[in-house]
């Protein structure tokens, strides 16, 4: 289907997702949760289904990676990833405002990592946090601060992120299968990395970078 403008070609959603699908590498639900969070526009009502602008998703499907160790030499703390899963999404188009106070009340991240991570506000004050959709960055902030919240949830004190999100307009953030929160980045052994880092020893040496997927 030809839209008014004759430069775009809108497609239907399963097309969308079947793009998606084979040049992205993403599951059948994934593509669908990610044109859901609007990653490749917003949705025209067509008379029988959406549909899309085919080369926003082409664009979408193709994005490169985001260059995982560049962003973690800029980022000495570490990255804090939360993989919104179905039904979690969030809209790109919202304003930075509201979807950072959408997801400000998450579930429990379980004991360890939030150590690690109280550990590293400690020592670094703010932590550089994402939330991705099948891998695919839909907020970028400064977490600076994480407190228990009503029954079993936590709620994160989120901020305007920094200039590291620069690394990761237009880029993919693919993580390893796991639970929903990762902490990417060396382990802070609760708080005493960096005083390892100034007496000169290793740290992290020979560790995955998604250490807390184990956690």
């Amino acid at each position: 289907m030809v839209a008014r403008s004759v430069t775009t070609m809108l497609i239907t959603a399963r097309q969308a997702s079947s793009i998606l699908q084979e040049r992205a590498g993403v599951g059948r639900q994934q593509s669908r949760r990610i044109l859901h969070a609007g990653l490749a526009g917003e949705a025209t009502t067509g008379p029988t289904c959406l549909l899309f602008d085919e080369a926003r998703v082409t664009a979408l499907a193709e994005r490169a990676q985001a260059d995982q160790a560049e962003l973690l030499s800029i980022c000495p703390a570490g990255v804090f990833v939360l993989r919104l899963g179905r039904g979690r999404e969030i809209s790109t188009a919202k304003a930075w405002e509201e979807a950072a106070g959408v997801l400000a009340v998450q579930g429990e991240p379980g004991p360890m990592t939030r150590l690690h991570v109280r550990s590293y506000l400690a020592a670094f004050g703010r932590l550089p946090f994402v939330a991705t959709v099948g891998g695919f960055p839909v907020l970028a902030a400064d977490l600076v601060s994480l407190h228990a919240g009503a029954g079993d949830g936590v709620t994160l004190g989120l901020e305007e992120a920094g200039a590291w999100q620069s690394l990761l307009e237009g880029r993919r953030l693919s993580t390893s299968p796991g639970p929903p929160w990762l902490l990417m980045g060396p382990p802070p052994y609760l708080g005493c990395a960096e005083a390892a880092r100034e007496r000169g020893e290793p740290v992290g040496a020979a560790r995955s970078t998604t250490w807390s997927r184990w956690a």
